[in-house]
């Protein structure tokens, strides 16, 4: 079985965490498939005065990573989504121009596209043209985004009502698109994301911190994530302030970057904790796991996400986590492996952390583990996508 997927969401060298989630799941399915990925890049001339997008032009047109031949073509996207509602047409004519080719060294049988739109739009509009069957992956992103704005609505409906199949990584997920949005409830199928749980495992808390160079005893809180206001950084660092009123020997590190890092470093001074709280910047992914194995707990504090990663990380490594009740951990976080609050509620998010850290014997490390491994384990993931595959190869 060749199959084709198709995603702007997918790491660049200098962009390595950039859709690592999507990689993770190409690279297991291409141990039960023929995978070929699909990258469109915005086109830009080899302008060294504009870095950003001078980066661009120097993106190879084929890679390979780990195993996985990626194609990169073209396609004209501008600025601040100006034009934005052509975007999709613009990534179509990208992979048609390369359809040629990739069907002549790879008879594709099945177009996988990830998120709505543009790439399940175009990913829809090039299976029409080869007449290949098309499934698309909504990852909740692509829902609270271009759902609530007419063309970006319009265009991902018609994407996903064309499709042969869908994937919803959540119930909530679900749920929304056919209750709010008047979906097919009877093409979408939930599967979640998946984590590596060879890579994400437990090693013992001091080997972590001593391979990271962290000091002390401390507790330790965990961030992995954006650093801006959609992830609920404020609220994160507003309910740490809270919880350092009672307790002294905790700290909270945020991995990660984003366009509120000064903003939250600020707040992180104003609210008396920046000697606490500590920035670590953006980390290989390959570190990770360690920063995982190293805290005590993990939280995700978002306003909006469509599932949480990080969360089935920090669990595959034994760790509770908290998250907030905002679309996808519902799915995720159950009384055993650790608990869920009210988005943008401080309070309720400092009453938590203090909970988890007074009550360690609640959360068994063992039981978390194997939950994740019993639910996100990858191959186990990719084996029902591949299932999904047949369904739709076969209708």
């Amino acid at each position: 079985m060749n199959v084709l997927i198709v995603s702007r969401l997918y790491p660049r060298p200098k962009d390595p965490v950039l859709g690592i989630f999507v990689e993770e799941e190409a690279r297991e399915l291409a141990r039960l498939c023929d995978v070929k990925v699909v990258s469109p890049v915005p086109w830009f001339p080899p302008l060294k005065l504009f870095p950003k997008w001078y980066g661009y032009s120097q993106l190879p047109l084929n890679d390979t990573r780990k195993g996985v031949d990626i194609l990169r073509p073209r396609a004209l996207a501008l600025p601040r989504n100006i034009l934005f509602p052509l975007l999709g047409f613009s990534f179509y004519l990208a992979l048609r121009r390369w359809a040629d080719e990739i069907e002549h060294d790879f008879p594709i049988d099945l177009i996988h596209a990830h998120t709505a739109y543009p790439d399940g739009f175009a990913a829809v509009m090039l299976g029409k043209a080869l007449d290949k069957p098309t499934i698309i992956t909504l990852h909740g992103g692509d829902v609270t985004l271009y759902f609530r704005h007419y063309f970006g609505r319009k265009l991902s409906l018609w994407a996903v009502s064309n499709a042969d199949s869908v994937i919803a990584v959540s119930e909530r997920l679900r749920q929304t698109v056919v209750d709010e949005y008047g979906a097919d409830e009877g093409k979408i199928t939930i599967i979640p994301n998946g984590v590596d749980v060879t890579r994400f495992a437990p090693i013992p808390q001091r080997d972590a911190r001593n391979r990271l160079g962290l000091q002390g005893d401390s507790s330790r809180l965990l961030y992995v994530g954006a650093i801006t206001r959609p992830k609920g950084i404020e609220y994160l660092l507003k309910g740490f302030k809270l919880l350092r009123g009672g307790r002294d020997r905790v700290e909270l590190t945020l991995v990660g970057q984003g366009d509120c890092q000064n903003e939250a470093r600020l707040l992180a001074e104003e609210l008396g904790i920046a000697g606490s709280v500590t920035f670590a910047g953006q980390r290989p992914n390959e570190e990770i796991p360690l920063w995982m194995n190293a805290c005590d707990l993990l939280i995700l504090p978002s306003l909006a996400e469509g599932f949480g990663v990080v969360l089935i990380e920090a669990m595959a490594c034994g760790k509770p986590v908290i998250a907030t009740g905002c679309g996808g951990p519902e799915d995720i976080v159950t009384p055993q492996t650790g608990i869920l609050v009210p988005p943008a509620d401080e309070v309720a998010l400092s009453q938590a952390l203090s909970e988890a850290l007074n009550n360690g014997a609640r959360f068994s490390p063992g039981v978390i583990r194997q939950h994740a491994v019993d639910n996100y384990a990858l191959h186990r993931i990719s084996a029902r996508i591949v299932q999904l595959y047949g369904q739709v190869l076969q209708g």
